[in-house]
């Protein structure tokens, strides 16, 4: 394991990004979403994904100097087109589009379309409860890696489709849950593979449609399961309801009409908190409803009971301070970019 700080991460992400095409103000937005990822424990959405976004730049598959743009709107919804280029600049760019509006008129819907790999989805909705909304997102792939199979099925059928909402809290970070809709987001099995590691029972079937704990499995054909377990059939409903909001309401590609490629067509609902309770009022009722829900005994193997959005602030202050262990793999994966693009003299000294 190589252990770096977040701005380390930041910076080898940026000029990677830089040299493979990407303007400045876009390399910087996606180099600084993956690194908060990795601080705030989701490394299946953090520096591991430079891998993913440079082969894909290769491939022509994202076009990094490309624009989102709106491309119909009313005071109180707007339609983007990410028109292929990095999915954080069109996400990120869609959610202040739907703060503003939601400032203005107090609700808004946004629905992006045609971007690359949006990265982690509660990142938008704690832009949202920054400037005092509450959000809800639902995110779809645009019918491509459909890697969850439907409930009852044993082929995979869907995308691991993500939802996430936010509210704004007095709490050491806001109140936000970000999960996908199938047992467990695909990025955590890439670490898994990445790190050698078995996954737990439970989480995939192999191409033959049986259990597995081997993470290659999932690459070779197979399936991740739905969310629920011996209820699953709550999460798959789940997942095709996001794609019913986050795809069709789009205009992206979704399961049985693929689009052009992958898309993370997405829907953003953005709440102005001060239209309906003041928000000083708001923030301090939501903590009064976490000290309650936290003053409950702990289980057997619990230490206490954590309100949603809390193990990120907890791992934004020890990673910040102690830093983030990158597996060997992914690292030399990296340092390989690194020399290929010839920006090893712009990094400094690294571990």
């Amino acid at each position: 394991m190589h252990i770096l700080k977040g701005e380390q991460l930041e910076k080898i992400a940026f000029h990677l990004f830089l040299a493979a095409g990407a303007p400045e103000e876009h390399s910087l937005i996606v180099a600084q979403h993956l690194a908060d990822n990795n601080l705030t424990g989701h490394d299946s959405h953090g520096f591991i994904r430079v891998l993913q976004y440079i082969r894909q730049i290769k491939e022509g598959l994202i076009i990094p100097a490309a624009k989102p743009v709106i491309v119909s709107e009313s005071p109180g919804a707007a339609q983007v087109d990410g028109h292929y280029g990095f999915g954080q600049v069109a996400a990120k760019f869609s959610t202040e589009v739907a703060i503003d509006k939601a400032k203005k008129q107090g609700v808004s819907c946004v629905t992006v379309r045609h971007l690359g790999h949006l990265g982690r989805l509660g990142a938008y909705a704690e832009m949202a409860t920054r400037a005092g909304c509450a959000a809800i997102l639902f995110c779809s792939t645009g019918g491509y890696v459909p890697y969850q199979v439907p409930f009852g099925g044993s082929q995979r059928k869907l995308g691991t489709n993500p939802m996430a909402m936010g509210f704004p809290s007095e709490e050491e970070g806001p109140i936000v849950s970000d999960f996908a809709t199938s047992v467990a987001a695909e990025g955590k099995i890439r670490v898994y593979r990445a790190r050698g590691h078995k996954l737990p029972e439970g989480w995939i079937l192999s191409k033959e449609g049986r259990p597995s704990n081997d993470p290659n499995d999932l690459y070779a054909g197979g399936s991740l399961l739905p969310v629920g377990g011996s209820v699953g059939h709550k999460g798959f409903c789940l997942a095709f309801m996001t794609d019913l909001f986050g795809a069709i309401m789009s205009r992206d590609g979704f399961p049985g009409s693929p689009g052009k490629q992958f898309s993370n067509g997405s829907l953003i609902v953005a709440i102005d908190i001060e239209r309906f309770a003041p928000l000083a009022a708001a923030k301090s009722e939501v903590s009064k409803m976490v000290d309650y829900v936290k003053d409950t005994p702990p289980a057997e193997g619990f230490e206490y009971v954590m309100y949603p959005g809390e193990k990120e602030a907890k791992n934004r202050k020890e990673r910040g301070k102690n830093g983030v262990e990158i597996e060997d793999e992914t690292w030399n994966q990296v340092m390989a970019l690194v020399q290929e693009y010839g920006v090893a003299d712009k990094l400094g000294k690294l571990p």
